[in-house]
């Protein structure tokens, strides 16, 4: 039953995003390969250059429950420079979670920052470029993602920097262990956040393109894009293109034994399809570093409603609370050894 729900519940997103793609047709953004030479990398080192941090992490101001810093990247939206994040503090230094709204989000994830904050985890939700307090109009969220080619990278990758700017402020704050999740797009960030900063312990990807260009190709909402796009360019093209914004580019960095990674998939997303999270896991399979993969029986936004909203954060908190990475279970090899008795003591304390 909750499965023919879920269905349902897609179909009625999916017909208000393409009747808001036909309110604002006439404005949308033409396709462009202005710049994208600039940005198609074969060399790694190249890659980290670009995603590499340009500002100092210190914010610009604080209040009770928000953080505002400048962007690394100045755009010409005067709004776009400056991202507000909202906190909800666990009142501990033990475990913060950054997280990365969907594209076209209108509402932050209040429910779900309270939810992770009554368990010891401080919740900071970023503001993706040109949403909420960055946006001018309501056309502005497609300057994050659209047919300029050269464009979406520079706005993915103000995203990333802005993203590694958070991580880099928390753990200055003194923060043990620093996560980062994201919904759809916010997934796509988070990962590529999660393998450019080392600083990351655990990245959760939910219903989240791992290719850019897949995602423009397969998703169902996403003709309107694809038909300003592929008159001009094949889809391995558009891999191409997109390159450095494409996880499955970055899986070398996402294999660090430190990170534990974790996605959650929905089985009937005709959005975000799982093809190319499929290819992303195969690879980590591979080189034995599997990620944490939950399959649930819905769809994209679906993903947001009762009961998959609270079976995926049972699982994403289980995920961020009691599994040890690689590099916390090498320690542990090494404190048993020098101190298995002390180990052994400690170990039934945890149960």
């Amino acid at each position: 039953m909750f499965r023919y729900l879920a269905r349902g519940y897609d179909r009625k997103n999916m017909l208000k995003s393409h009747e808001r793609q036909k309110r604002i047709s006439q404005m949308a953004i033409p396709f462009s390969q202005d710049g994208i030479d600039d940005v198609v990398f074969s060399d790694m080192s190249k890659v980290e250059e670009f995603f590499a941090p340009i500002l100092p992490a210190v914010p610009i101001s604080e209040g009770h429950n928000t953080i505002s810093f400048q962007s690394d990247i100045l755009t010409d939206d005067k709004n776009n420079n400056i991202f507000d994040c909202v906190v909800t503090d666990s009142l501990s230094k033990d475990h913060a979670l950054v997280v990365f709204h969907h594209w076209y989000a209108r509402n932050r994830y209040t429910a779900f920052a309270k939810y992770f904050a009554k368990k010891g985890i401080t919740v900071i939700e970023a503001t993706l470029p040109h949403h909420f307090g960055r946006a001018t109009n309501d056309y502005s969220e497609e300057k994050l993602f659209n047919a300029d080619l050269g464009r979406t990278v520079q706005s993915m990758r103000q995203a990333v920097l802005d993203g590694r700017k958070i991580v880099r402020w928390l753990y200055s704050q003194g923060y043990k262990k620093i996560s980062v999740v994201g919904m759809c797009l916010g997934g796509t960030v988070a990962g590529l956040v999660a393998a450019q900063e080392q600083k990351v312990d655990k990245a959760v990807l939910m219903v989240s393109p791992g290719s850019p260009a897949d995602l423009v190709w397969t998703g169902e909402t996403m003709r309107a894009l694809r038909g300003r796009i592929e008159p001009s360019i094949s889809l391995e093209g558009l891999r191409t293109a997109w390159g450095v914004i494409d996880l499955e580019q970055h899986v070398w960095h996402l294999s660090r034994p430190s990170l534990d990674l974790m996605l959650l998939l929905g089985k009937d997303d005709t959005i975000a399809r799982s093809d190319s999270s499929e290819r992303v896991i195969e690879f980590l399979k591979k080189v034995n570093l599997p990620p944490t993969v939950a399959r649930l029986n819905c769809g994209h936004s679906s993903i947001g409603m009762f009961p998959y909203n609270l079976i995926a954060a049972r699982k994403v908190m289980r995920f961020l609370k009691e599994t040890p990475t690689l590099s916390e279970l090498w320690e542990v090899r090494g404190f048993r050894y020098n101190f298995s008795e002390v180990f052994d003591r400690s170990s039934s304390n945890r149960g």
